[in-house]
């Protein structure tokens, strides 16, 4: 019995070991903000250590093909020396509201590392350009003002024109 409990001991440590990940719980990935809209930019951070990966491997970010057109892969960072990268990422503007998981790659592998990316629809119109009511659809009213103004000032200066002429 005793044999067999240490046989089964064996088995199921043999079976947590190679099931956890080659890079264990120091590697890792973040995003911040893990909200933004499309066509905004996201600063995607991390560590995957260089004992399983080399530094001078980069960090290549991963995900849907949505996220990162065309297949899924998206920039590679460059890691430093302790294995440490971050990098500023574009959301394509194409890209779907919804939730989007992001990974990593080192060294053609799988580091087994994720964290999420929530995409929201793109702002609809131009940016906000701070031109007050000028820039919404009272332009006609202030064009009719500024004719206004220009027709009277040259009735004034027709009129004191005519005031200098010897009579």
């Amino acid at each position: 019995m005793r044999r067999f409990l240490i046989g089964v001991a064996a088995v199921v440590l043999a079976a947590v070991i190679g099931t956890a990940p080659a890079y264990g719980a120091s590697a890792s990935i973040s995003v911040s903000p893990t909200t933004a809209p499309a066509g905004s930019t996201v600063h995607i951070s991390g560590s995957i250590p260089v004992k399983k990966c080399p530094a001078s491997d980069g960090a290549t970010i991963t995900g849907e093909s949505a996220l990162f057109p065309p297949d899924g892969f998206g920039p590679t960072a460059t890691r430093d020396s302790q294995g440490t990268f971050a990098i500023d990422y574009t959301v394509p503007t194409s890209t779907p509201a919804g939730s989007y998981s992001l990974g990593l790659r080192c060294g053609g592998g799988n580091v087994g590392v994720s964290t999420s990316l929530t995409v929201t629809a793109a702002p609809v119109g131009g940016p906000a350009t701070g031109a007050g009511g000028a820039a919404s659809h009272s332009t006609g009213v202030w064009t009719a003002l500024g004719v206004v103004c220009l027709l009277l000032a040259a009735c004034l200066l027709v009129a004191r024109g005519l005031a200098r002429r010897p009579s």
